[in-house]
C-alpha cells in the first residue's frame, strides 16, 4: 500500500494499532479474534466458544501474555438465557472494530435476534466504536429483535451521549439488570 504520489518504495505510516503491534512481543497465548463468520455460529455450553460458520471467539482470559494485550480489541460471545451476550474488550477504535464487528455482525443477524452488548471490558471507545453500536441497533430494529447495551464507564457514556444514543440504548450497568428490565 502506498500513498498517493509517494513513490513505491517509500515508507507508510502506521496506524496505532499497527505500531503497537510492531512494538510489542507476539503473546504466546490465545488470541481472540473475529474471523468473519455469519449466523450460523453456535454455541458449545461449556467454555462459551462459538463454533461453525466461521466466527470464532475465545473466553477473554486468556495464558499470561504482555501487559499490551488488555487494549488489544477481542470479543467474547456467550449465551445468557435467550440473549446472546456480546462483550467488547480492549480498545474499540477505528483501528479495532475491524476485529470485532463480524461477531457483532453475527449476533444480529437472522430473524428477531436478541442480543446484549457488554461494553464493562472496554477500556477505551471512540466514535467509531459508535458507529458499530448503531449498526447493531439499525439491524436489530430491522430484523425485529432486542438488544441491551451494559455500560457503567463514564466516559463511555459521555460518548453515547455525544453521539446522542444514551436515550436511544438506555445502557445499564450490569447483566443482571439488563436480562431483569426485559423480564418486566
Amino acid at each position: 500500500m502506498t500513498q498517493q504520489g509517494a513513490p513505491r518504495d517509500a515508507p507508510v505510516p502506521l496506524d496505532r494499532g499497527a505500531q503497537n503491534a510492531a512494538r510489542e512481543p507476539a503473546s504466546p497465548g490465545p488470541v481472540d479474534r473475529t474471523s468473519g463468520g455469519g449466523p450460523a455460529a453456535a454455541q458449545d455450553g461449556a467454555g462459551g466458544e462459538a463454533t461453525g460458520g466461521g466466527a470464532t471467539v475465545g473466553d477473554a482470559a486468556g495464558g499470561g501474555g504482555a501487559v499490551g494485550d488488555a487494549a488489544a480489541p477481542r470479543v467474547r460471545t456467550h449465551r445468557v438465557g435467550g440473549y446472546t451476550v456480546v462483550e467488547l474488550h480492549g480498545e474499540i477504535d477505528i483501528a479495532g472494530v475491524g476485529s470485532v464487528g463480524p461477531a457483532l455482525d453475527a449476533a444480529t443477524a437472522g430473524d428477531g435476534p436478541a442480543v446484549i452488548v457488554d461494553l464493562r471490558p472496554t477500556v477505551f471507545f471512540d466514535c467509531s466504536g459508535l458507529g458499530l453500536l448503531c449498526r447493531a441497533h439499525r439491524r436489530v430494529r430491522e430484523r425485529g429483535g432486542r438488544m441491551r447495551l451494559v455500560c457503567d464507564d463514564a466516559l463511555i457514556l459521555r460518548t453515547l451521549r455525544a453521539g446522542r444514543m444514551l436515550d436511544v440504548l438506555h445502557p445499564v450497568a450490569t447483566l443482571d439488570e439488563a436480562l431483569r428490565e426485559e423480564e418486566g
